[in-house]
């Protein structure tokens, strides 16, 4: 895996860990998502099971999961450009093919391709005592340029210049 200037990814599980903890929201943080794997070509997560994200029938939610796919995307692309990068999700499609039941979740994420405007990251999530595939997500990510200026900077000029009279 390699960044965006050609240098080798080398972020590390308390790399990651400190992304999680600084730039996501405190409810994903309250998820306990933990970092199993960084790979060459994705990373895993882990989400232990909690009878808070459980619903009838002891079935994992399908928001927890979303929530944790989304995540893992977000992170795969942080390891993919070498460095955490404030993407914004345009899009996720989940697909929910077998419940997972009172288990600890596990998500691998694989970035397919990365633009200079967009990337796309497929995920797919299991219960970590099986080896079938629980449900699969395709995200697409908006990916800031790494140039912008600040966004009141970006704003016409009629209203920077604008005068009280």
């Amino acid at each position: 895996m390699s960044s965006d200037n050609g240098q080798a990814a080398s972020l590390t599980k308390t790399d990651l860990a400190a992304i999680l903890s600084d730039a996501f929201a405190p409810w994903v943080r309250d998820l306990n998502l933990s970092v199993e794997n960084i790979g060459s070509d994705g990373i895993t997560m882990r989400l232990p099971a909690d009878a808070s994200l459980l619903r009838i029938g002891g079935i994992v939610s399908g928001q927890a999961m979303t929530a944790m796919a989304d995540t893992t995307m977000v992170l795969a692309l942080a390891v993919h450009f070498g460095g955490f990068r404030p993407v914004a999700t345009v899009d996720i499609a989940m697909s929910f093919m077998r419940a997972v039941k009172s288990s600890d979740v596990l998500c691998e994420a694989r970035v397919r391709r990365a633009g200079r405007s967009l990337a796309f990251v497929h995920a797919e999530l299991r219960a970590a005592d099986d080896i079938e595939i629980a449900a699969v997500a395709n995200g697409t990510f908006a990916v800031p340029d790494t140039g912008a200026r600040p966004e009141t900077d970006r704003q016409p000029a009629s209203t920077q210049t604008r005068r009280l009279t």
